[in-house]
C-alpha cells in the first residue's frame, strides 16, 4: 500500500452501507478531505413511528494533519475528530465521542478501499473511438438503468463538478443533472502512468496545461471528432491520476 493519501476510497457493507472517501490537496504536512457515509436501509423516525428515513453522515471540508501512517483531523465545530489510519487494506477511520450522532443508524468508523487499478491494454484506442473504455464496457448515452440494472448498486455515488457519478470498482459514469444517461465516463483508479507513457500512447497532446482550479496538469485530446479525452495527472509526482471521456461539445 502507497503511503499517498490522496485519491477516491470507498466502503460498503451489509445491509445498505456505503460510502466514500476522497482526499486531496495533499502536503507534506496533511490533506484535505470529504467525507459521506449513508445507511441506505431506512430506519423509523420512532420506535412507533410509520415515517422512515435515510441516514447520512457526512463532512463537506476537513482538514488532517500526518504523522507517518495516522494522520488526525482538526476539530469541528462539535469538537468531532477523525482519526485516520493507513493500512495493508486502505484507510481505516475512526470517529471521536463528540462524532456520534444517536438519531443516525450510521457512522465514520469504516475501512475505505481504493477501486482495483485499470490497466490500459491493446484495445484501449480502438474502445475509445466507440466511446467506452473496454470492448465489453458501458459506452457513453448508455441509460443508467441499464448499468445499475446489470450490475446492481453502485459501490458509491459521488457529486463532483455538475456531474453525479455511480462509481462502480475504477470506473465512473456521470450523468448531467436531469438526465438519466451516460454522459460522461471517468477511470478513477488508473495505472500510474507518466505523460510520457501517455504521448507514447496517444501521441502529442492538442491540449496541455494546468487546471488551476483543481491543481492537476492535463492532457487533451479529441477522437474521431466525437469525443473528448483528458488525461489528469498530479504536477509533482508526474503520475496519472484519473482521465475522463465525453462527447465533443462543438462550438
Amino acid at each position: 500500500m502507497t503511503d499517498k493519501w490522496q485519491g477516491d476510497w470507498f466502503t460498503s457493507s451489509e445491509p445498505a452501507i456505503i460510502g466514500q472517501l476522497n482526499t486531496y490537496d495533499e502536503t507534506e504536512e496533511g490533506f484535505s478531505f470529504n467525507i459521506k457515509v449513508s445507511n441506505d436501509d431506512p430506519t423509523p423516525k420512532s420506535e412507533d413511528s410509520s415515517e422512515f428515513f435515510v441516514s447520512v453522515k457526512s463532512i463537506g471540508s476537513g482538514y488532517a494533519k500526518k504523522n507517518g501512517s495516522i494522520a488526525v483531523s482538526e476539530p469541528g465545530q462539535n469538537g468531532c475528530v477523525l482519526t485516520f489510519q493507513m493500512g495493508a487494506e486502505g484507510i481505516e477511520v475512526k470517529e471521536s465521542e463528540e462524532c456520534a450522532d444517536p438519531e443516525l443508524s450510521v457512522d465514520f468508523n469504516h475501512t475505505f478501499t481504493p477501486a482495483d487499478t485499470f490497466v490500459i491494454d491493446e484495445h484501449f484506442l480502438a474502445s475509445i473511438k466507440e466511446g467506452k473504455f473496454t470492448p465489453d464496457g458501458y459506452g457513453i448515452g448508455t441509460p443508467i438503468r441499464t448499468i445499475t440494472h446489470e450490475l446492481g448498486e453502485p459501490d458509491a455515488e459521488i457529486q463532483r463538478n455538475e456531474a453525479f457519478y455511480h462509481i462502480y470498482s475504477n470506473t465512473g459514469y456521470g450523468t448531467a443533472a436531469g438526465e438519466n444517461t451516460v454522459g460522461l465516463l471517468t477511470v478513477i483508479r488508473p495505472e500510474p502512468l507518466t505523460p510520457e507513457d501517455v504521448k507514447k500512447l496517444m501521441g502529442e497532446p492538442e491540449q496541455e496545461g494546468l487546471n488551476e482550479m483543481e491543481g492537476l496538469y492535463f492532457y487533451y485530446y479529441t477522437i474521431d471528432d466525437k469525443y473528448e479525452l483528458y488525461f489528469e495527472f498530479l504536477p509533482e509526482e508526474k503520475t496519472l491520476l484519473r482521465f475522463h471521456l465525453r462527447e465533443l461539445k462543438l462550438m
